[in-house]
């Protein structure tokens, strides 16, 4: 079997990201899963309930902290999902949109344990900016 099939479908490892692991699971483990949730459960509610009030905003992801997670689904009436992507970054936003495989595509935001409100409502008011531009 020649070397290069080790390596498919090609490219580097990503050595920082495996080496950081040990380091991230501690930090979590530290603060505690159940507090790490509850605070991504916290700033995921926070934007939900803002980007409910933008007009020309929906939601897909649905409000209730049970059949909701850290990633919020939704759309800007008139465009499509990765346009407000674009948008989103040139406001330096990390947004994505949802994979191909997803029907239909959304534009999504995930508020983390690196994020804080500031940042959820910075996100919140980028993307009002993008539904009147």
């Amino acid at each position: 079997m020649p070397p290069i099939t080790f390596m498919s479908p090609g490219g580097f490892h990503s050595f920082e990201h495996r080496w950081a692991l040990a380091a991230a699971f501690a930090f979590q483990e530290q603060i505690g899963f159940q507090r790490v949730a509850a605070r991504i459960r916290e700033l995921n509610t926070r934007c939900k309930q803002q980007l409910a009030k933008v007009p020309g905003v929906k939601i897909a992801t649905p409000m209730a902290e049970e059949l909701s997670a850290g990633i919020i689904c939704f759309d800007v009436d008139g465009k499509p999902p990765e346009a407000v992507v674009k948008a989103l970054e040139a406001k330096q936003i990390v947004a994505s949109v949802t994979p191909l495989f997803y029907v239909p595509l959304h534009a999504r935001l995930a508020p983390s344990l690196l994020t804080d409100e500031a940042d959820v409502d910075r996100a919140v008011a980028a993307v009002a900016e993008v539904t009147r531009s």
